[in-house]
C-alpha cells in the first residue's frame, strides 16, 4: 500500500461515533470514571478518545496500550460497543466475562482474547470481576470484515509475515485462546513498561516489545493449525453484519447511498449482497423490517403515540407510515393498538 492510500485507511472514522447507533465505537468511560474514584488502577498509553496517558506522536496506529488491575470485584461494566481497532489482550489475574456479538466466554488467568472492529463486546456481566487485563489496541485500517488490513511500518515485518498474521486473525474468529509462556511474558513486559510512564523514553521498548508479542502470537496460533475461512473476510459477511444491527438504527436517515457507503462497498455490490441475502431490495427490506419493528412497538410501547413510534422506526410522516403498515398488514396501526390480537 502506498503512503497517500495508507494516510487514507488511518483517516476514516468508527463505522459510528454515537451512542446507541448501529456499530458504537466506544470510548470506555465506566474505566476512566472508575479509575478517577480509585475503584481500579488503570495504566494505559492511548490516543483519540481511549482514557491514558496521551501517545503523542509515539507507537502510530496503536490507539491503547496497558492495562487495568482491579484487586476486587466493581459495581461498573464496559457496555455493549466496538473498538476502533484490533484488540488483542490478556487476562494476567483473576476472572472476565466477555460477551462477543452474544456469546458469553468466561475467562481465566492466563486467557487471552482477540476482539475485531466490527464485533460488539461488552466486559462483565454486568459487573467486572478482581481482575487484570493487559493489551494493546492496534488501527490496522479497517472497520469491516472485506477491508484490507494495515500493520505499523515500525513493526519492520517482511510483508508475508503480516499477511499471514493477517489471514490467522481475520479468517479466524475465534475469540478466547490460552496464552503460551512466551506471549504471557511478553505482556507483563509491556504492563511493566506502561505503568514507568515514561512514553518518550521507552517507544523503542515497548515497539519490539509488541512486535515481538505480536510474532509469538502469531506462532501460537499457527501451531493449533486453525481452519481459515474465507466467507469470514467476504463484503457479503460485512452486508450481513449491517443487516443484523438495522434493527437497531432504524432512526437513521437510511438510503440505498448511505446504506452502501456504511459497508464501503458500491450501491450495486451492496443490492447484489443484499438480494442474495434476504430476497429483497435494500430499500423493500429496510421498509419491511421498520414496519415489523412498529407493529411489535405498537403493542408493547402503550406510552407512545402512532407518530412517535413511526419517527421512531424511521418514518418520515404518520400518514405515509399509516398507508404501508395497512398495504403490509391489512390493518391501520390504530387497529393494532385497538385489537392486540390483531398483531
Amino acid at each position: 500500500m502506498n503512503a497517500e492510500a495508507r494516510l487514507h485507511a488511518l483517516a476514516r472514522p468508527a463505522v459510528f461515533t454515537e451512542p446507541g447507533a448501529l456499530m458504537y465505537a466506544g470510548n470506555c468511560a465506566d474505566l476512566y470514571e472508575a479509575s478517577l474514584a480509585g475503584k481500579v488502577t488503570l495504566n494505559a498509553w492511548t490516543r483519540r478518545k481511549y482514557p491514558g496517558k496521551p501517545l503523542g506522536e509515539a507507537l502510530p496506529q496503536v490507539l491503547s496500550v496497558g492495562g487495568w488491575d482491579a484487586v476486587r470485584s466493581q459495581d461498573w461494566g464496559l457496555k455493549e460497543h466496538c473498538n476502533e481497532g484490533v484488540k488483542i489482550a490478556y487476562l494476567a489475574r483473576g476472572s472476565m466475562v466477555l460477551k462477543v456479538d452474544g456469546q458469553r466466554h468466561e475467562l481465566t488467568e492466563g486467557q487471552m482474547f482477540v476482539v475485531r472492529p466490527w464485533q460488539l463486546h461488552q466486559f462483565g456481566d454486568p459487573h467486572v470481576s478482581a481482575s487484570q487485563i493487559i493489551w494493546v489496541l492496534f488501527d490496522v485500517g479497517v472497520r469491516r470484515p472485506h477491508e484490507d488490513w494495515l500493520w505499523p511500518d515500525w513493526m519492520a515485518w517482511p510483508e508475508r509475515d503480516t499477511e499471514r498474521l493477517t489471514r490467522l486473525l481475520s479468517r479466524n474468529e475465534q475469540h478466547v485462546l490460552t496464552a503460551s509462556r512466551d506471549v504471557m511474558r511478553s505482556f507483563h513486559d509491556i504492563a511493566e513498561i506502561v505503568a514507568g510512564h515514561d512514553v518518550a523514553g521507552d517507544e523503542t521498548r515497548l515497539r519490539l516489545l509488541i512486535s515481538m508479542m505480536l510474532l509469538q502470537f502469531m506462532k501460537q496460533l499457527e501451531s493449533q493449525a486453525p481452519v481459515l475461512d474465507e466467507d469470514l473476510a467476504s463484503s457479503k459477511r460485512t452486508v450481513q453484519i449491517f443487516l443484523n444491527r438495522l434493527p437497531h438504527a432504524l432512526d437513521e436517515n437510511w438510503t440505498l447511498e448511505n446504506m452502501a457507503a456504511e459497508c464501503s462497498l458500491s450501491r450495486t455490490q451492496f443490492s447484489q449482497h443484499c438480494q442474495a441475502l434476504t430476497n429483497m431490495t435494500p430499500v423493500r427490506y429496510l421498509q419491511m423490517v421498520r414496519l415489523e419493528a412498529a407493529k411489535k412497538w405498537l403493542s408493547e410501547k402503550a406510552d407512545a403515540s402512532v407518530t412517535e413510534i413511526a419517527l421512531e422506526c424511521g418514518f418520515s410522516s404518520s400518514q405515509y407510515f399509516a398507508t404501508c403498515y395497512k398495504r403490509r398488514f391489512g390493518f391501520s396501526p390504530q387497529e393494532t393498538r385497538r385489537e392486540p390480537h390483531a398483531a
